[in-house]
């Protein structure tokens, strides 16, 4: 390699293409294992803070436990590191060779990287992100796994209710357990990320995708810290308490800490985004699938409790699951995307309005890989980064343009519109629940089981409303 000059580095070429093999499945893969390290730090890391705040977790503040610090910042450490080695960009390194008289037959590019040819050539190579479109499974086969998964897990944990505690029970529910609480509290949130993906009309690729869902996930730290940590210890200090749930501190909790603390920080995690915000129904999509990685987080939560309930496993797994498949976690995407649409809103005149004094330069911006994808089997191309998507919506996600409901431009009146909706969502449930708590289980339980009906058709009737106008492109031309 002496005597041989080294070739940096170049820009790829507009017309560079990356060819990429679809693997719909591996996003699905690749998500399970964040949500499962970001669900371990997020609650291992609540303990720093506490041990900071509040020591002995009364509600009040301090005294500061040093132990409970350390403990926390070395038991959450690996799982952020971790996390921040799967994240790290994939790089690809494109080495091409062109035919040229005045070229070269030899060509020195790294540290012991010589590249020989039989005849004289132009060597150039490039370093670019190595970006995958976004690829999901289908809607149906999505809630396909759902439904056959709810099914059969409640079937196992029924000989539980029936049969009560003994060794048979016990060995079918901690087989079926683990693939339960999996399929309980991901593929419900997956078929709707699956259904933006498919009808949106929006050209994603993977890493951006990703980053929407991890970013609903990581909003869902301050949004604990605040349910936690500091709401408890205002309504403490206000003289009132957390701990009895007819209350009228634990119904604050509910109804004013969670929708203002959860609603404020999936905004700030949209904003975050806010470089890949390109018109506002981009925005939209971020916050449907904020909405979405926030509720990921929380339904881990939830689906496990249902589990975890004794002989009536059966019951409240199934129970849970599918209410929280059509409501609470379509509630937080809708939620969420109100507000996504009006800070896309908001970042795109703010970004026009930098760009008209020479401030902001696209060409300077970190540029994407262009790909093309092709089935694995047939080698047939599928869909390529410059092919245009247009929203093609079913009757049931869109109730057509003339029932749109318009969405405000105004970010701050976004949110709290979100929040508000947020608040009669679970002041609602709190309320019929104080209002019953001297009844019977059974009176309690059909009232509460109406009211989420209720509410669900309420959701779905504005959601259907909302998506026409921020999807369809003849809406933008009437603002």
């Amino acid at each position: 390699m002496q005597g041989v000059p080294q070739t940096g580095l170049s820009p790829a070429p507009n017309n560079l293409y990356l060819s990429q093999k679809s693997s719909p499945w591996k996003t699905i893969f690749s998500m399970l294992t964040s949500v499962m390290i970001l669900f371990f730090f997020v609650q291992i890391f609540v303990v720093v803070v506490f041990g900071f705040v509040d020591g002995d977790m009364d509600g009040d503040l301090g005294p500061m436990d040093p132990l409970l610090v350390i403990f926390g910042t070395l038991c959450s450490t690996p799982f952020l590191l971790f996390f921040l080695l799967l994240r790290k960009p994939k790089l690809a390194h494109i080495v091409r060779l062109d035919s040229s008289s005045n070229g070269s037959n030899a060509h020195y590019i790294t540290p012991g990287t010589l590249i020989q040819s039989p005849t004289p050539t132009i060597l150039q190579h490039h370093l670019i992100h190595n970006t995958a479109p976004l690829e999901m499974p289908s809607v149906k086969q999505l809630w396909l796994i759902f439904i056959t998964g709810t099914i059969i897990s409640s079937i196992c944990m029924l000989p539980l209710l029936v049969m009560g505690i003994n060794s048979l029970t016990i060995l079918l529910f901690l087989i079926i357990a683990l693939p339960a609480w999996i399929i309980g509290f991901s593929t419900p949130v997956f078929a709707w990320w699956s259904t933006s993906n498919e009808y949106f009309g929006l050209s994603t690729t993977r890493r951006q995708g990703e980053w929407m869902l991890i970013a609903g996930m990581l909003s869902t730290l301050p949004a604990l810290l605040i349910n936690s940590l500091i709401s408890p210890i205002i309504i403490n200090l206000l003289g009132l308490s957390v701990t009895n749930e007819y209350s009228l501190g634990y119904g604050m909790i509910l109804f004013l800490s969670a929708p203002i603390g959860e609603e404020i920080s999936k905004a700030l995690a949209v904003l975050f985004l806010a470089r890949f915000i390109d018109s506002p129904k981009r925005g939209f999509q971020i916050g449907f699938s904020v909405g979405l990685g926030f509720a990921l987080l929380e339904n881990m939560i939830y689906i496990l409790s249902s589990i975890l309930n004794g002989e009536g496993a059966a019951i409240s797994f199934v129970f849970t699951a599918v209410l929280r498949a059509i409501g609470s976690i379509p509630g937080h995407a809708t939620w969420t995307a109100i507000s996504g649409y009006a800070i896309g809103k908001y970042v795109i005149n703010k970004r026009w309005h930098i760009r008209s004094l020479g401030v902001f330069d696209k060409s300077k911006t970190q540029k994407e890989s262009q790909w093309i994808l092709f089935d694995g089997k047939s080698g047939q191309p599928i869909i390529s980064s410059k092919t245009q998507k247009l929203p093609r919506l079913p009757k049931w996600l869109s109730a057509g343009q003339e029932k749109m409901v318009r969405i405000t431009s105004n970010p701050i009146k976004a949110v709290a519109i979100a929040i508000i909706c947020h608040a009669i969502w679970n002041g609602s449930l709190w309320t019929v629940g104080v209002l019953l708590k001297d009844t019977s289980v059974i009176i309690q339980f059909l009232v509460n089981l109406l009211l989420i009906v209720v509410l669900i058709v309420l959701l779905w009737f504005v959601l259907r409303r909302l998506i026409p106008f921020a999807l369809l492109e003849n809406t933008h031309q009437q603002q």
